[in-house]
């Protein structure tokens, strides 16, 4: 399994990458349309935030969604994210919200985004981009 290593403070912050070995949450934050950008320049900083002190700890910005699925939110966009042992966070993707829910089907994206992880991370099969390597 890839990850790309987004931040490096406290906590190592890092993006699932996927078949092709792009993380899909940085591509979804460079598509996002004109009236999104400055939200997802605040996930930016936001992710920044949480490489140099750890998930924050203020509701308005990170909700536990369960079974150790968490999520970052700034405006409508919502990153989703489980965590490791020796301060590591790794994101899955982010999504527009759009309901009063987090759908389902992007809950189950990120658990299975987590049990790709920790088989991989138990068969020592990670593989750890940096910036440059991606695509």
């Amino acid at each position: 399994m890839k990850l790309l290593k987004l931040d490096q403070g406290q906590f190592t912050v890092h993006a699932v990458c996927d078949e092709r070995g792009k993380p899909a949450l940085l591509e979804f934050l460079e598509g996002l349309g004109a009236n999104l950008k400055a939200n997802g320049v605040g996930m930016i900083q936001l992710l920044k935030r949480c490489a140099q002190h750890g998930p924050p700890k203020n509701s308005d910005l990170k909700h536990h969604l369960g079974d150790g699925i968490c999520e970052l939110r700034k405006g409508q966009l919502r990153v989703l994210y489980f965590t490791d042992k020796g301060r590591v966070i790794i994101c899955s993707h982010g999504l527009i919200k759009k309901t009063g829910k987090v759908p389902t089907k992007d809950i189950n994206r990120a658990n299975r985004a987590r049990d790709r992880y920790l088989n991989a991370r138990h068969l020592n099969q990670l593989e750890i981009l940096e910036e440059d390597d991606h695509g």
